[in-house]
């Protein structure tokens, strides 16, 4: 099985986590392209696809919500499962709620599966109106990714993708 990763990272901590998932489907025997969204062209060789966005003020970044329009069809006729990563200083990030217009991507393109993980947040990455915006709202530095949740999931992907191209 073939799978595109294609992830929407501001800084590259959600895409180096898109990396990590994609060795993890490795693992398990999917050939996995991982690539920036704003660099996808076309999803015609891929069996399933991972979408992949950090979350910046409650909404996903621009590039993944470009990638989704674009190839909106496409998505729909194949499995798509998507992970955010966003949620820093958060001791259970999967009580998070997705944004809101992740939560209607999921309707849209039929998500299979769709998984919010902690992200990392480094102030010498910011732009000072991020700094700012950060230490306003009370937001600590640190890495918050659980790479075991990742490869937990990424393993979980594989299994269903699996079966849901065996049963169509």
């Amino acid at each position: 099985m073939k799978a595109l990763v294609a992830v929407a990272s501001k800084h590259g901590a959600t895409l180096e986590m898109g990396r990590h998932l994609g060795d993890a489907l490795a693992e398990c025997g999917v050939e996995a392209t991982v690539c920036p969204a704003d660099q996808v062209t076309s999803l015609r060789n891929f069996d399933f696809v991972v979408l992949g966005t950090a979350v910046y003020a409650n909404k996903m970044l621009p590039q993944m919500t470009a990638l989704c329009y674009r190839f909106s069809d496409h998505l729909a006729h194949r499995p798509v499962y998507l992970f955010c990563s966003g949620p820093v200083d958060a001791a259970h990030p999967e009580t998070v709620p997705m944004p809101m217009d992740a939560r209607d991507l999921v309707r849209r393109v039929g998500v299979r599966g769709a998984k919010t993980f902690g992200g990392r947040l480094s102030f010498d990455l910011l732009r000072p109106t991020e700094r700012a915006l950060m230490r306003m709202v009370g937001a600590r530095a640190g890495d918050y990714r659980d790479w075991d949740t990742v490869e937990d999931w990424a393993r979980w992907v594989a299994e269903d993708a699996a079966s849901a191209t065996r049963t169509s």
